[in-house]
């Protein structure tokens, strides 16, 4: 297949996929099933037929209207197909053109345990923004598959065939296999999870109020699941330049105060994921230092 053609139908499939997403965005909150029953309009509740509802191209068909009650459809709809086909396509390139570690099939595996990750950051950080809520049933089971993902394909973060450049803090004990894959997960899990918990922590101590909400907690042991405890400390780190950006336009224009911060946890590790190898090899001999002096010992 060529890379035309492979570019192409990877955006289509991320497409149908932002579909989905677009339906658990809409559907948890309002403590609906995901499943059951199809697409429909939230106007006049008539299913909507396949061919309205081909991903991007029916909302600007139908002019963001249901063809039959002539309700309007929010444009979220379109952007976020739109922002999930495209970020298919570009995990791809960073993954596949200018990653050169690890087999073929190592490359695929992290790529779909990836791009997993980035449809629940998609579903989290648009209810978030909307709803100041980070619902646990996406957080709890990305974080259960996220460690089965870590023992299945060890090359996540340092194990066989390890993608990520730099290696990882932690040794193979067990030989690179499952068990350090299991073992590299549950660490991201509590290093993200821990890090976002003692923030909250300090800032409860410190402001006498809630800091930061215990989904924020969840969605970063989400992350550091899968992306193992480095890409956490990353992300971690990272994050704060989304939400100052953020922070000062909405207390400019909205004087608001209140700020959700899974968006800019999810950004920041989109960021970390896509460049992870050159963060890596930058910020590795800083991480190495960091770990030995804790740790006292070598590696």
């Amino acid at each position: 297949m060529s890379p035309i053609v492979l570019g192409i139908w990877l955006f289509a499939v991320g497409a149908c996929v932002g579909s989905f997403l677009n339906v658990c965005i809409y559907r948890l909150p309002a403590g609906l099933s995901i499943v059951w029953p199809p697409s429909h309009c939230t106007k006049c509740l008539k299913p909507i037929a396949w061919y309205d509802n081909l991903p991007i191209l029916s909302y600007f068909l139908l002019r963001g209207r249901c063809r039959r009650c002539g309700a309007t459809y929010s444009v979220q709809y379109a952007l976020v197909e739109l922002m999930t086909g495209l970020l298919a396509v570009g995990f791809y390139v960073a993954y596949f053109v200018f990653q050169v570690r690890g087999t073929d099939s190592a490359r695929w595996s992290v790529y779909l345990v990836h791009m997993a990750l980035v449809a629940a950051l998609i579903v989290s950080s648009l209810i978030d923004l909307k709803y100041k809520e980070i619902y646990t049933v996406v957080t709890n089971v990305g974080m259960v598959l996220g460690l089965a993902a870590g023992a299945l394909f060890p090359a996540l973060h340092g194990g066989a065939n390890p993608v990520a450049a730099g290696g990882s803090v932690l040794p193979n004990w067990f030989g690179g296999g499952w068990l350090d894959g299991l073992i590299r997960a549950a660490a991201g899990l509590v290093v993200g999870g821990g890090m976002i918990w003692l923030t909250a922590l300090g800032g409860r101590l410190a402001f006498r109020r809630e800091a930061m909400g215990f989904g924020d907690v969840l969605l970063m042991g989400l992350i550091g699941s899968v992306l193992g405890p480095e890409a956490a400390v990353l992300t971690y780190f990272l994050a704060p330049f989304f939400g100052l950006i953020y922070g000062v336009w909405n207390l400019a224009l909205h004087k608001d105060h209140e700020l959700p911060y899974g968006p800019f946890l999810s950004m920041a590790a989109v960021i970390v994921m896509l460049t992870q190898s050159r963060l890596m090899n930058h910020f590795w001999p800083g991480l190495q230092s960091i770990w030995l002096s804790l740790s006292g010992g070598g590696l």
